[in-house]
């Protein structure tokens, strides 16, 4: 009787391990991969590092003091704060806003007392207004929608004051002026730029473009001057907020079409839908960033290498970094906040720095299982350093 009752508890487990699975994968469910990461995840503890002297050694920074919530899996924005160099900010995947009081050895999530704030929002942007510390706005996605979220008490609370007409939108990129907290300008995922001027209470629309929007650079000097890429790839800017547009594709096709020319291949001929189609620079825009100490210098990462502008986006040259061309995605692009002949480049775990404008480089490993997605300089203290790092 024991024997059989064995039996039958054996064909039973064989059933859940050998049966189920096979029937669950008709069924659409991908069972091996239930509670893991496709493509390998970033090892716990690694999603941020810092550097405390300009970039020679790097520690963990991914330190949640949230006892049983873990600190972020993947951090879409990194903000500081205006005045205080101890304040940063996490804008996360999933996870809410993350605050950190003590320059990055710890964090802690942020909770809204009004409960706007989701806490389990996609938060894209943290924008800390510069001439009032205590407003921040938001661009976060929340219950199936975009939004921009305003606390003015440094993120004790929030209020909404904008969401997408239709679910499934997001708000990707937000700016507000150093000058006017109630001046914010927002890219969102319907392909919209839209401006406020008292806060929040009333919008307008600056220009509709037919791709959505994911990325936005305003000049802090001029805010009239804008540059947008959009999911297409596509690079366009105004000079006059948001009335009239110059297409930037055009000076990155030349250079395409130059580099075609001196390796023997035929031109790129663009096309009205995709400027760079079957073109070098259509594969991946991965980072666009403007040098904080001239605007109209602006670097481009990207899957064929580092180009820079010293016209505002009208012409292009590349940056022979260490890696060959093609050979290695450029994900990210600093500049020095206090001098402009100090550039960092990254790709997958390498660090890429030259202190003379680019013309040498060398380059750093950093023992990481992750990719560097984004490295950031701390523009108060500029020998602190960040790298955020992802799949």
């Amino acid at each position: 009787m024991i024997f059989k009752v064995i039996l039958i508890i054996l064909i039973v487990i064989l059933g859940l391990v050998v049966v189920l699975p096979f029937v669950l994968s008709i069924a659409g469910f991908n069972v091996l991969q239930f509670g893991s990461i496709s493509g390998g995840a970033v090892a716990a503890g690694e999603g941020l590092l810092r550097s405390q002297d300009g970039g020679t050694t790097w520690t963990s920074a991914a330190n949640s003091t949230e006892g049983r919530i873990r600190f972020p899996r993947e951090i879409l924005d990194f903000a500081f704060h205006a005045t205080s160099s101890d304040i940063l900010f996490i804008g996360s995947k999933g996870s809410g806003l993350w605050r950190s009081k003590d320059g990055g050895s710890s964090w802690q999530k942020v909770s809204d007392k009004a409960r706007v704030l989701d806490p389990g929002a996609d938060v894209y942007k943290v924008a800390v207004s510069r001439s009032q510390p205590q407003i921040i706005y938001l661009a976060v996605f929340q219950n199936n929608r975009g939004r921009v979220l305003k606390s003015g008490d440094g993120g004790e609370s929030f209020r909404e004051v904008y969401f997408v007409t239709a679910n499934r939108f997001g708000v990707f990129d937000l700016y507000v002026d150093p000058q006017d907290s109630n001046h914010v300008v927002i890219a969102t995922g319907q392909g919209g730029v839209l401006e406020t001027r008292n806060g929040g209470r009333t919008w307008r629309v600056r220009r509709w473009f037919s791709e959505a929007l994911t990325r936005m650079l305003v000049n802090p000097v001029f805010s009239g001057e804008i540059l947008v890429t959009t999911s297409g790839k596509n690079l366009f800017k105004t000079f006059d907020g948001g009335e009239n547009w110059a297409d930037l594709n055009e000076g990155l096709q030349r250079l395409a079409n130059a580099r075609a020319e001196m390796e023997g291949r035929p031109s790129i001929q663009p096309s009205f839908s995709n400027p760079f189609a079957g073109g070098a620079f259509g594969k991946s825009l991965e980072a666009l960033v403007a040098d904080p100490n001239i605007f109209t210098t602006l670097y481009i990462g990207s899957q064929d290498g580092l180009l820079r502008s010293t016209n505002g986006g009208f012409s292009w040259e590349r940056l022979d970094v260490l890696i060959p061309p093609e050979a290695l995605p450029v994900k990210s692009v600093a500049v020095h906040p206090r001098n402009s002949a100090t550039i960092f480049a990254t790709a997958l775990n390498q660090i890429h720095r030259s202190d003379d404008g680019g013309i040498n480089w060398n380059v750093k490993t950093i023992d990481t299982k992750g990719k560097i997605n984004r490295i950031l300089i701390h523009p108060l203290k500029t020998d602190t350093m960040f790298i955020v790092l992802g799949r």
